[in-house]
């Protein structure tokens, strides 16, 4: 029954995407070497500017955040 509560039926990628989300750095320089998956998340803030980068197609992208 254990491995059963472990298991997601819907998505086996899940816990991959949970580890990603879970180990989300937060930087004060903007980020520039590719992460070690093909998908990676950082947050960026300066003091004055705050970001969510997204790594995926081999770049960086940033959403501003407020």
């Amino acid at each position: 029954m254990p491995d059963e509560m472990n298991q997601n039926p819907l998505d086996p990628q899940l816990g991959l995407i949970l580890t990603l989300l879970r180990d989300i750095p937060i930087l004060n320089a903007v980020p520039s070497d590719p992460p070690k998956f093909p998908i990676g998340f950082a947050l960026y803030d300066d003091g004055t500017t705050r970001r969510f980068y997204i790594f995926f197609s081999g770049n960086w992208r940033y959403v501003a955040l407020t």
